[in-house]
């Protein structure tokens, strides 16, 4: 099919499933793809209904790693400790196995540590179509001063 065709009618049934307040669903753009996605008030009820068990949290520290991860991408693991300046194995540990981060090579320096990068899993858990969406880091220095 014409990919502008395609596009077209993603776009429309964006469009229609929008304006059906009472869908349970929206549909996003989200990595490169599109995906039903539930609406925040409905999702309490598909948890029980579906018995889903809420999804763990990540705590401060492995958004801090995370962050760190998708603004400096590909980075290495010693580049992330001098950063936060705490070891941060635990945290690439949990955030391979919820696979928002991957090994994405190996660095050229001494000792050749392994290269990270977000996943497509990562844009996802976040909502985004790119790592363009993030926002700059003076919008992040700004939001601080507001909060």
């Amino acid at each position: 099919m014409d990919p502008d065709i395609v596009a077209t009618l993603l776009e429309e049934l964006r469009e229609k499933l929008a304006a059906e307040e009472w869908l349970p669903y929206f549909l996003q753009e989200i990595a490169g793809g599109y995906q039903l996605v539930t609406k925040a008030q409905f999702a309490p009820y598909i948890r029980r209904f579906l018995n889903i068990k809420k999804s763990k949290r990540l705590s401060r520290a492995l958004l801090e790693t995370l962050a760190i991860i998708a603004y400096k991408q590909p980075v290495t693991r010693p580049e992330v400790e001098a950063i936060r300046g705490v070891s941060v194995s635990h945290a690439f540990e949990q955030l391979q196995e919820r696979r928002l981060i991957k090994v994405a090579g190996v660095s050229d320096l001494p000792g050749r540590p392994k290269l990270y990068r977000t996943t497509d899993e990562f844009l996802v858990q976040f909502g985004l179509s790119s790592l363009k969406e993030l926002p700059t880091l003076d919008e992040l220095k700004e939001l601080g001063r507001e909060v």
